[in-house]
């Protein structure tokens, strides 16, 4: 087969589309020598290609344009046809004219959900393009039974048309990096330690003011040296969620912005506990770095974060400062759970495999275009 997959999100370093489509093709590539790769992206000078060079089925197409608005149905609609695809991979949205049989990956429909979290245009767009996407598809990927459920009731669709591929997680994060390198990470990002540790984009979706607000009821409720740190790049109304975090978390909260990928598991494995306190998510990819990392996790108790992270971690209402605040208290007095979490998170995040994903998927392209070998 002639695989063409839409790979532009791999520049978009510390989102989870980036994470996802990265990985999704290393591990393409790793397991399926014999088909063709063509990979669209829009910066092929970005570092993340180097890991590519030299791969005799791998073919980069630069589309130019960076306007996404030109760039998805101009400029890939012609490259597709130009490279005769027979399958055309993309996240969320497509072409309105492409070459091949269309497979999508929707991880989830947050801009439905949790529309106040984005731009009034994206969501706008999404409603439409998203929509259309959909209901052209051959076959859509999704990361949850949650996620599957959604997009089949919203899209009125088959069931045998989404398809649920478990994400993956980066074996880099099962090690441990050493004392060391923990603090080097702790001291290049400003930490210091015990703290508590939340990694997302800085966007209202995630809940951060709610989490510093619990935070800040933890710290007085008893005498704790913690600190909360909040890494992650930033995103639709980044400075609203900022300040909000810090009038609510006091002193005691870090926002180191955007760790480079070299330093999260460090990041990870230094941290006491992890907090992910999401109103919305179609998997929640931080929650398997860090049971993956041995750190004892806290999440929600909404959409698909319960049934990614299994019984290997204990959930809240994210909308309650008090039961989140009472959690970490929980979790910071008895060590005897912060050690079973750890013990849980890591077997449960070895059920999530990206050689596994990608196996799955390339069943999925098959099965989208019978016939092409």
């Amino acid at each position: 087969m002639r695989i063409g997959i839409d790979a532009h999100a791999a520049e978009a370093d510390g989102s989870g589309n980036c994470t996802y489509i990265r990985n999704l093709v290393l591990s393409l590539l790793a397991v399926d020598p014999e088909n063709d790769y063509f990979l669209y992206v829009a910066d092929p000078s970005h570092s993340f290609y180097r890991r590519l060079e030299g791969r005799p089925n791998v073919v980069l197409r630069n589309l130019k344009a960076k306007n996404p608005l030109v760039r998805i149905p101009v400029s890939l609609s012609r490259a597709t046809a130009k490279d005769e695809v027979d399958i055309l991979h993309v996240q969320y949205i497509a072409p309105p004219y492409h070459r091949g049989a269309l497979v999508v990956t929707i991880h989830d429909l947050g801009f439905l959900r949790v529309p106040k979290t984005f731009s009034r245009f994206f969501v706008w767009r999404s409603k439409i393009l998203v929509a259309r996407a959909a209901r052209r598809a051959a076959k859509i990927i999704t990361g949850s039974i949650n996620s599957k459920e959604d997009i089949l009731k919203t899209y009125g669709l088959e069931e045998g048309k989404v398809e649920i591929v478990l994400c993956g997680v980066d074996p880099a994060f099962f090690e441990p990096p050493g004392p060391r390198r923990i603090e080097e990470v702790a001291v290049k990002y400003g930490l210091r330690r015990p703290y508590i540790l939340s990694v997302s984009r800085l966007n209202p979706r995630k809940n951060l003011d709610v989490l510093a607000g619990a935070f800040s009821r933890f710290k007085a409720a008893g005498r704790r040296p913690h600190a909360l740190v909040i890494a992650g790049r930033q995103d639709f109304e980044t400075k609203k969620t900022i300040a909000s975090v810090r009038a609510a978390g006091g002193a005691d909260v870090c926002l180191p912005g955007f760790v480079a990928d070299e330093d999260l598991p460090s990041l990870y494995h230094g941290a006491e506990t992890f907090v992910y306190p999401s109103l919305f998510e179609g998997v929640g990819l931080p929650v398997l770095e860090a049971m993956a990392s041995g750190v004892p996790v806290l999440t929600s108790a909404t959409s698909s974060l319960p049934e990614i992270a299994g019984d290997a971690a204990l959930t809240v209402n994210p909308r309650s400062e008090e039961e989140i605040a009472a959690a970490l208290a929980r979790l910071s007095d008895d060590r005897a759970l912060r050690e079973m979490l750890s013990t849980k998170g890591r077997t449960r995040a070895r059920e999530f495999s990206w050689e596994t994903a990608a196996r799955r998927t390339l069943e999925i392209y098959r099965s989208a275009c019978p016939g092409r070998s």
